[in-house]
């Protein structure tokens, strides 16, 4: 403490009068500051809260309302209003209808009225929809035997099947010793947008598998065609690998991918246009012409098929000689679908899927119906 002090009073020694004045000057001015500071430091008092006085509120009396009642009430008496004519009705008849009916499905006297529309696909369903005019269709695999079993086809074989199947008039018994689907569909349109191959025996109610390969397959649909008017009409479309068409016993489209056609028919179309559009994925066949007469029906038969398995496409598009058709982008007249009775909704919704537009109409107004 005392070198402190010495040290402060030896420095004070040393300034000059100017510099001790000016520090005791500052000196002075911080006092005066903090005390000012500490004067003015005012301690906020706590506000207490005190509620407004209460507010007298005038009070009504409520009255029950009185309602005046009728002790009785009687309802009037009609009065009954009595013909003084009496007219003599004539014995109504009705038709005998016992037997109608009997190829349209279960339901009232034969007739199914709503039809199960979960079992319609592409490929055609479970049930009838228009008696009469749907193709019957049915599954082969040339892949396994009637047992389920694998056999030694091969792409090279199954062309060389298909070809003596066509051989023998389209004698389905060329695939007796081939596995087929118990599940048959009826279908009134053959148009099939790119799909996988699984698709197809998946319709016919056998699920893809590690016992069950989607290929080296075909459906043959059967059914008759009409047209109220007649004419001449041609086929056009593409099959991704078999689509093969024949009307009244004679072959009159083959479709099918680049040489499966020459191996399976050796067809020769007359048109020029004859793979000419695509269509799909690949180029578009074109039928020759034949001629229906007005309202007679002709058995018309259709054979689609996957090989190799992977994609698979049945586009079949009809052609009436005496209608101009709009085109499309590439060209190609823009075509109906070849049906027999108007497509469900359902399935137009599932064609729509895959399908490229402008590659065929599905709601034009032309049918081959024969009912």
């Amino acid at each position: 403490m005392k070198k402190i002090t010495g040290f402060i009073l030896r420095w004070i020694r040393g300034q000059s009068t100017a510099v001790l004045l000016s520090v005791a000057l500052h000196v002075l001015i911080a006092v005066l500051a903090s005390v000012f500071v500490v004067f003015n430091i005012v301690k906020k008092e706590e506000k207490k809260f005190e509620p407004p006085p209460p507010v007298e509120r005038p009070k009504m009396k409520l009255k029950k309302p009185r309602v005046k009642m009728k002790k009785q009430t009687q309802p009037r008496v009609s009065q009954r209003i009595v013909a003084k004519t009496v007219v003599n009705m004539p014995d109504i008849q009705l038709p005998d209808v016992s037997g109608v009916g009997t190829g349209m499905g279960t339901g009232i006297d034969g007739y199914e009225l709503m039809p199960d529309m979960d079992s319609l696909s592409i490929f055609g369903g479970t049930k009838s929809l228009a008696t009469g005019n749907e193709f019957e269709g049915v599954f082969y695999s040339l892949a396994y035997d009637r047992q389920g079993n694998e056999t030694v086809v091969t792409e090279s074989t199954y062309t060389s099947i298909i070809r003596r199947f066509i051989e023998a008039d389209w004698n389905p018994y060329v695939f007796a010793p081939y596995y087929r689907a118990a599940q048959k569909l009826y279908t009134t349109q053959i148009f099939i947008p790119t799909i996988y191959s699984e698709f197809g025996p998946a319709s016919f109610g056998i699920p893809d598998g590690p016992d069950f390969d989607p290929y080296l397959w075909c459906v043959h649909y059967k059914g008759k065609i009409a047209h109220k008017d007649g004419g001449r009409f041609r086929f056009r479309g593409l099959g991704d690998d078999i689509l093969i068409v024949r009307v009244n016993g004679e072959i009159v489209f083959d479709g099918s991918w680049d040489a499966f056609r020459d191996e399976c028919t050796g067809f020769q179309p007359e048109s020029a246009d004859d793979r000419r559009y695509f269509i799909g994925h690949a180029v578009c066949g074109v039928g020759n012409w034949f001629e229906l007469e007005s309202g007679e029906p002709v058995e018309m038969e259709v054979l689609i098929g996957e090989i190799p398995g992977e994609r698979f496409c049945a586009y079949l598009l009809i052609e009436d000689e005496s209608v101009d058709y709009d085109l499309n982008r590439n060209g190609m007249p823009v075509l109906p679908v070849f049906k027999t009775a108007e497509i469900p909704d359902r399935v137009k919704d599932k064609i729509k899927y895959t399908l490229i537009p402008g590659e065929g109409d599905l709601d034009a107004e032309l049918k081959f119906n024969v009912y």
